[in-house]
């Protein structure tokens, strides 16, 4: 969820952009990783194991072209090497676009841990011999506003571009801002079969981050489930329920703050899931908004009325605020619904003395004895 300053930040970080490119043509890049150098995979591929000097990226692209050839019917250089850069191959091209919208989608698609960067770069004299725009786009190219550019070292110098740099805290906020303000998400974006292809690996390694989160839980580590949660929610925040899991994982480590604020996202994105009004209602529940617990209860019932659970915990709720005929007529309907109130009252309170001794009440008597166990 973005802040107030989140927004702001993002405002700032557009008006920079739009500011610097006002007065000239630019096209743009986005990186989610600030390297060193802009620069080809090609280049990159060679870079760390052969002196600059004696490399020629244009003799290593063309012998490259040549046996591409073999496999394509397409005869233009230019074309088959837009086609390996779509499929993935190193090439001496590197992509742009026309859109700067675009390119901040880019700058922050991926890389969660790492801050990214928009490369600002001007058509000019010094730049158009290399500045190449595609002859027969395919679908993503067109949608991305696609451009390349080839220069002839294999990187741009220094001169020719600027940089805006984005925090790594601002990429999700930003993500959300392009998605909601302007229609730019991966779906838009990587939208074709390999597009398809890289969704569909997201969701198997987010799956996997959460039924790692899900085996951690199970075994009572809430910290480490909330590492697994959290990277699973990096590599797809569609997966609403992660937030739910993470929330009921905060609320075990006594962080009921942050439990509040997970919840809270899942029950505005998916309003019918009753399940998270429950546990957001604990959640208020252990920080003593007793009202909020009790109105969060109220909706799971009014929502699903065979939620047991519920009837549970806002009887409890009504014992904090010393409403016995309300907590009696919840708690009874509770145990006729097959809710072992005995088991569950021991798993928050040592007895009823305990209750009564750390919230300085009272239990009448009859609701004493149905939270107390038998004596064999």
């Amino acid at each position: 969820m973005s802040t107030q300053n989140d927004r702001n930040e993002i405002r700032k970080i557009i008006d920079r952009i739009e500011k610097k490119s006002a007065n000239s043509d630019y096209i743009y890049r986005g990186e989610p990783k600030r390297h060193t150098k802009v620069s080809s995979s090609l280049y990159r591929q060679y870079a760390k194991e052969i002196v600059a000097e004696h490399f020629d990226i244009k003799v290593v692209q063309d012998e490259m072209l040549t046996e591409a050839e073999r496999y394509v019917y397409e005869k233009d250089g230019f074309e088959i090497l837009t086609q390996l850069q779509h499929y993935g191959g190193k090439t001496n091209l590197i992509d742009f676009t026309n859109d700067y919208l675009v390119a901040l989608f880019f700058a922050c698609d991926g890389f969660p841990n790492s801050g990214g960067r928009v490369i600002l770069l001007e058509k000019n004299e010094s730049t158009k011999d290399y500045i190449k725009e595609p002859q027969s786009p395919i679908n993503r190219v067109r949608d991305q506003k696609s451009v390349f550019v080839q220069p002839p070292k294999g990187f741009i110098e220094r001169g020719p571009y600027k940089v805006i740099n984005i925090p790594k805290h601002l990429k999700q906020p930003m993500l959300d801002h392009l998605e909601k303000y302007h229609g730019i998400s991966a779906s838009v974006i990587y939208n074709d079969l390999h597009g398809f292809i890289r969704v569909q690996d997201l969701h198997q390694s987010a799956y996997a981050e959460f039924f790692k989160g899900l085996t951690c839980q199970d075994r009572g580590d809430d910290e480490k489930a909330v590492e697994h949660y959290t990277k699973a929610l990096e590599l797809n925040k569609q997966l609403v329920f992660i937030y739910n899991n993470r929330g009921i994982a905060y609320g075990n480590m006594g962080n009921f703050g942050r439990a509040i604020v997970d919840l809270t996202v899942v029950i505005q994105q998916e309003p019918d899931y009753a399940k998270a009004y429950n546990n957001r209602g604990n959640a208020y529940r252990a920080i003593g908004a007793f009202d909020r617990a009790i109105a969060d209860y109220n909706t799971v019932i009014k929502k699903k009325p065979s939620f047991a659970a519920s009837y549970y915990n806002r009887g409890i709720a009504w014992l904090h605020l010393e409403e016995w005929g309300k907590a009696r007529s919840d708690l009874m309907e509770a145990k006729n619904m097959g809710i072992n109130i005995i088991n569950l009252f021991g798993n928050g309170y040592e007895s009823v003395s305990h209750f009564e001794g750390i919230n300085r009440v009272e239990l009448p008597e009859d609701i004493a004895e149905m939270l107390t166990p038998t004596q064999s």
